[in-house]
């Protein structure tokens, strides 16, 4: 009797232990899949609420460091550049969704600034374009992920919703490529004549500016319907 109320006993227990586990299994799966299908229950950026810190924070303390360092060697319009680029590092850091966009987007910020404070857009006509492009890119996307967070959004949407998402990021994408430009020009009347700024500088900064922005709401509005 008293082996056989072991073994019952120990049956209960190991019937227990499965029970739980299939029940954390379930639980995970689920997590599993809303993370897959983009419909997390909640949504979270890709750092912690409470700062923790991560290797790709380097690359945020760099970019505050070289605010004065670009004051130093470039002057104040490539300081305020700088402090600009530190400004979107830390955005990223509580809104990219990964930290592999968040390393992604902090180089491409920080060196459109360092390309400037070095006069790199002087010497390569065309390197101030391509920096447009691939910045105003990394702005929409992180446009979306506030918005996404702000507004409760989900990544798998309805058309009404996809097209309003859409429709949302060209304005935002667009506006921003528009104060970069009134940015470059009260840069030069401002703080410093060495700033280069003109009506066809602006007009060609600004279409390409547009291909990012379109480039990466096709990109999320493919993302969207394939999930």
């Amino acid at each position: 009797m008293h082996s056989r109320g072991k073994f019952s006993e120990t049956r209960n227990t190991a019937q227990i232990t499965s029970d739980l586990y299939a029940v954390d299994s379930q639980q995970f799966f689920t997590v599993q899949q809303q993370g897959r299908s983009g419909v997390p229950s909640v949504v979270v950026s890709a750092y912690e609420a409470t700062f923790r810190f991560h290797a790709s924070d380097l690359l945020r303390f760099i970019a505050v460091f070289s605010v004065p360092v670009a004051w130093m060697n470039a002057g104040p319009a490539a300081a305020a550049a700088m402090a600009l680029v530190s400004g979107g590092t830390w955005l990223l850091r509580y809104y990219a969704r990964s930290r592999v966009q968040d390393v992604y987007g902090q180089l491409a910020f920080i060196s459109a600034g360092i390309f400037s404070s070095i006069g790199l857009y002087q010497a390569i006509w065309w390197l101030d374009l391509a920096v447009h492009l691939i910045v105003m890119a990394v702005i929409t996307a992180l446009v979306n992920e506030i918005l996404i967070r702000r507004k409760d959004l989900t990544q798998v949407a309805s058309q009404v919703q996809q097209r309003h998402v859409a429709c949302e990021l060209l304005t935002y994408g667009s506006l921003a490529a528009v104060l970069w430009e009134f940015g470059e020009w009260g840069g030069y009347f401002l703080v410093s004549p060495e700033i280069g700024v003109g009506i066809l500088d602006s007009v060609t900064d600004f279409f390409a500016g547009i291909l990012g922005i379109l480039g990466t709401v096709f990109w999320i509005s493919s993302n969207r319907k394939s999930q």
